[in-house]
């Protein structure tokens, strides 16, 4: 018997090991998120409508992946050795091999059943067949968990270096949205060349925060040059 655990919660760690302790075999992770997903602005009643009223309700599918994995990463660290069946958001084979290297050891897939159909199953155990290939593995047992130790707290995180944006001007299509976002949410660390319609970016300004990298819609932005802050002995760096 697997319990199935909600994400709403603050912390999922007591309840499934008080799951454990009444005799569950396992955690499922995750429940639907308690949502309400939109509204109809002319009868200001929430979607679905159910005559004249609607509800909190279980949001489900792509959009909750990243809690879903956040869940399973806290869980796979936080109770050794538990068995972890992963819900929330699986649709591609991409998907199920995020929550198998996070820890979970069986899947579960309903919302992209409903929209895909069950041949989904098919892509899913090709496209990881495929991948086993290529890292050299014969097993996906080989796969469960081994991202795990590369999910640290953020204050461990290595802080004492930046790394600066670099424009690949063959790839820029000069359409000038990394310069608007870093004017508008970051650190005006980037100028506008009107002439060549091309970003120039300022590295005295310039923080490392890759927000132009993000905004590119056709990652012409790479990563650049190395600089350790000051003060900070040069190490090794893995990129």
């Amino acid at each position: 018997m697997m319990a199935k655990m909600t994400p709403n919660v603050t912390d999922m760690i007591p309840i499934a090991r008080a799951c454990l302790e009444g005799g569950a075999d396992g955690i499922s992770a995750i429940n639907t998120v308690k949502s309400i997903c939109n509204l109809d602005l002319n009868k200001k009643i929430g979607l679905p409508i159910v005559n004249g009223k609607s509800s909190i309700s279980g949001y489900s599918g792509k959009a909750v992946k990243p809690i879903a994995l956040r869940f399973i990463q806290q869980l796979r660290t936080g109770i050794k050795d538990l068995e972890i069946s992963g819900i929330g958001g699986i649709e591609t084979w991409e998907d199920a091999a995020e929550f198998i290297l996070l820890g979970a050891k069986t899947l579960q897939v309903t919302t992209a059943i409903m929209q895909y159909g069950y041949r989904i199953v098919e892509d899913l155990c090709n496209g990881l067949s495929h991948y086993l290939d290529d890292q050299g593995l014969d097993s996906l047992d080989e796969l469960v968990g081994l991202a795990n130790k590369n999910i640290i707290p953020c204050e461990e995180l290595d802080r004492s270096y930046i790394i600066y944006p670099k424009v690949v001007s063959e790839k820029c299509v000069g359409c000038g949205r990394c310069y608007i976002s870093c004017f508008d949410g970051g650190h005006q660390a980037i100028s506008w060349n009107v002439e060549s319609r091309r970003p120039e970016i300022n590295e005295n300004k310039c923080v490392g925060c890759h927000l132009c990298a993000t905004v590119c819609p056709v990652s012409a932005i790479e990563k650049g040059n190395l600089q350790f802050k000051q003060g900070t002995k040069p190490h090794k760096v893995s990129l």
